[in-house]
């Protein structure tokens, strides 16, 4: 099974960075990604999403671009992957632009919050959307891409992510939104001798 082997791929790589903040390293999850990791979850997020009549996939900058395309070759029919660019000018030609200012768990240190901007070009209200990231801590980002969408009128059918830390409590913010949420690896604990463990139920 795909979750099987993601679980196994993770368990492999992961290294924990800072056990009592929550910092994990996993490489080819979003740093240097692995082709095998993406069909393997674009497998999975496809099985999970492929009766919500998904019209429309979005990823958050940078890793998430690259798990929407996978979702979307797997989803097939006439899926659409829109364009997301993080901290860069925008192209005259992008008409319909969703910005938001967001957050960054995992840059953020020694008291210091990095903030980036999130563009989604060609955000129209009634879009059933899928959006995608690579991973989910504490959920800010998420859950204001999310609610700003929905804003906008957009129907945001889910949110999924390779993996989200448990502990963090993200994805539940964000399924506080009334979106169904998914991760394809669930970080239960990170215990104080720097063991990972997994979410099995």
């Amino acid at each position: 099974m795909a979750v099987d082997f993601l679980a196994k791929e993770f368990l492999e790589e992961a290294r924990v960075l800072n056990a009592d903040k929550g910092y994990i390293s996993v490489p080819g999850f979003n740093l240097r990604m692995k082709p095998a990791v993406l069909q393997a979850a674009g497998k999975a997020i496809a099985k999970e999403f492929k009766k919500d009549q998904v019209e429309i996939l979005h990823g958050i900058p940078h890793s998430g671009n690259y798990l929407a395309t996978a979702v979307a070759l797997e989803l097939g029919g006439d899926i659409r992957l829109h364009s997301s660019r993080k901290d860069q000018n925008i192209p005259a030609s992008w008409k319909d632009v969703y910005r938001q200012e967001v957050r960054s768990f995992t840059t953020s240190s020694a008291g210091v919050d990095v903030f980036s901007g999130i563009n989604l070009s060609f955000v129209k209200k009634g879009d059933r959307v899928l959006v995608l990231d690579d991973v989910c801590a504490r959920g800010e980002t998420g859950y204001k891409i999310v609610k700003g969408l929905q804003d906008r009128g957009v129907k945001v059918v889910g949110f999924a992510v390779l993996f989200d830390k448990v502990f963090q409590g993200g994805l539940e913010l964000v399924k506080s939104l009334g979106v169904k949420v998914f991760s394809c690896v669930r970080v239960k604990a990170i215990t104080k001798m720097g063991q990972i463990q997994l979410w099995t139920g």
